[in-house]
């Protein structure tokens, strides 16, 4: 029997059709959810949303098989990226855009490989690998170009017409709808991810851009007063990992999630803070940048000086150490320090990220030769999910019963939520052992912590879960996020920081574009480049007043 063969077009418009009724589920789930059908206007409306839904399917797929020999491949590979897009909007409520796609493409093997469940293996055969391998076993029908082109501009007269149709008779309606619910343009799958690879590849090759220094007058003169009985000054910030502040005990959650940071009597918790993304690729690269987040832009922080080069500019030893995925590029011309695991091999299990706990143990080798001024970034893997339960040692496994799976359809909210608390609890720990390590050395170095989370997380609020959803949408626990700070006896008299001062304002709205500024301030960094005014310290020191310092 001879297998049907078919056009492009034809092949085209049945992986079209395939995306559009079984990989947009949640979309439509959605879509009911926001207009429930009260009519027969409503029903034609939703009617016509699903027809622009297919013709915008297939007018991004057609120029991806354009070229023949290419076309089943690509269609293919689409087939397969879609089901796994499908899973990620259905399991975790995920939506894709430009940012969720560089998230992608940076994440290392061992935090992908957490995504990875029987459920998803399942889901994504089922629906994106098989129909796959049926396209690629389909026969193309052998037709010149003119018939081909034909075919194509047939169908590129039904989309105009049908475009037109629907404008004419909904367009109040879509405006509204889209308008309203951003979220619905980041949930039509594939059309989301192929947007969002596009938008990435585009500023990737975009022209290079000249290097900006900034900061070219950065100084420390008080390192120039210093005498030699002068203690030298260390500076630790940590960079936190998907904290949210919603779960923060030292912020009113009720679960006691901080309760060794609680006993610190000279640490302060600012509870008004806002992120500068909703994901470590903006955010840390965002928090060392002068730009802030209204004028943020990812690219252009490649190409031009952050709070590191500025810092290593005036002779600062400057020590990076780090347990997430990779710096980001803000540590690009300082070494970073990853965990060695060999000599942590109860921390690092396997293939698995390693707990935190050797990162911080690696930093608290260096402390013993601290002879100059240095400023330490210590950026951890925190409460990074979907395996929160990865994240923290059989010790800490206190809030129970937690969820033991990444596949969060296997457990409880409850269980979810007692999982990410394990991480808090866990954090919580090592910052209260770091504070406790730093005042131990206060007879011979003055120190001062500045801990922040680079993003928050959703747990289910609303069918969400994880993070990265655009900030124009995403809930506040994806971008309320935790800080405190905590200096030594020493430290505080040398700078003429007054704590209750600090404890005060502890609830004044701060954000992610006050550390670039506040730090060049620890640090004793004078520049044009720093803004007093967004020091979230000024108006608690007196510096004219104060000793000399480093």
């Amino acid at each position: 029997m001879t297998r049907p063969t078919l056009s492009v077009t034809a092949l085209t418009a049945i992986v079209s059709l395939w995306c559009l009724i079984l990989l947009n589920l949640p979309l439509w789930s959605h879509l009911l959810e926001l207009r429930p059908i009260d009519g027969t206007h409503t029903a034609a409306f939703l009617g016509s949303f699903v027809l622009l839904s297919g013709l915008a399917i297939n007018l991004f797929l057609t120029p991806l098989t354009l070229l023949r020999p290419l076309a089943k491949p690509m269609l293919a590979i689409v087939l397969v990226s879609a089901a796994t897009a499908n899973y990620l909007l259905s399991v975790y409520g995920t939506v894709i855009d430009k940012v969720m796609i560089r998230n992608a493409l940076e994440t290392n093997a061992a935090e992908s490989t957490e995504l990875v469940s029987l459920r998803m293996l399942l889901q994504v055969t089922l629906l994106g690998i098989l129909p796959a391998a049926w396209v690629l076993i389909t026969p193309l029908k052998q037709q010149g170009w003119r018939r081909e082109l034909r075919d194509r501009t047939v169908v590129a007269a039904i989309t105009l017409s049908s475009l037109v149709a629907v404008a004419a008779a909904f367009y109040q309606d879509h405006a509204s709808l889209l308008r309203n619910h951003r979220e619905l343009r980041h949930m039509l799958v594939p059309v989301n991810f192929i947007a969002g690879l596009g938008s990435h590849v585009a500023a990737q090759v975009r022209r290079e851009r000249p290097y900006l220094k900034i900061g070219e007058d950065a100084i420390r003169p008080r390192a120039s007063q210093r005498t030699s009985s002068d203690k030298p000054v260390l500076v630790v910030f940590v960079v936190g990992e998907t904290a949210r502040a919603a779960n923060f005990s030292l912020g009113g959650y009720p679960r006691l999630t901080n309760p060794a940071l609680a006993k610190i009597a000279d640490l302060v918790y600012f509870n008004n803070v806002s992120s500068c993304g909703t994901s470590t690729a903006i955010s840390v690269p965002c928090l060392f940048s002068d730009m802030g987040r209204s004028g943020f832009d990812v690219h252009e922080a490649r190409h031009r000086d952050n709070l590191i080069d500025i810092a290593l500019r005036t002779g600062l030893e400057v020590d990076w150490f780090g347990n997430n995925t990779d710096c980001k590029g803000v540590c690009r011309s300082a070494l970073e320090q990853r965990v060695d695991r060999s000599r942590h091999r109860d921390a690092c299990i396997g293939n698995r990220p390693c707990l935190d706990g050797a990162l911080f143990e690696d930093f608290f080798d260096t402390l013993s030769t601290i002879d100059e001024d240095r400023f330490t970034v210590i950026h951890t893997l925190g409460s990074h999910g979907p395996g929160y339960h990865l994240r923290y040692p059989a010790a800490f496994d206190h809030f129970k019963p937690a969820c033991h799976e990444v596949d969060f359809d296997r457990c409880t909210p409850a269980q979810i939520v007692n999982a990410y608390d394990n991480t808090l609890l866990y954090d919580d720990h090592l910052l209260a052992q770091t504070i406790d390590q730093l005042r131990a050395l206060s007879r011979s170095v003055d120190t001062a912590l500045v801990y922040v989370s680079d993003h928050g997380e959703s747990l289910g609020e609303n069918g969400v879960f994880l993070h990265a959803l655009p900030y124009a949408l995403a809930p506040r626990v994806q971008t309320q996020v935790p800080m405190m700070f905590w200096a030594s006896a020493g430290f505080r008299s040398r700078f003429d920081i007054d704590i209750d001062c600090l404890r005060q304002k502890s609830s004044h709205t701060l954000s992610h574009d006050h550390l670039f500024h506040s730090l060049l301030g620890l640090l004793s960094i004078e520049t044009k480049s720093r803004r007093p005014e967004l020091d979230f310290l000024s108006n608690c020191r007196t510096m004219t007043h104060s000793k000399p310092a480093t």
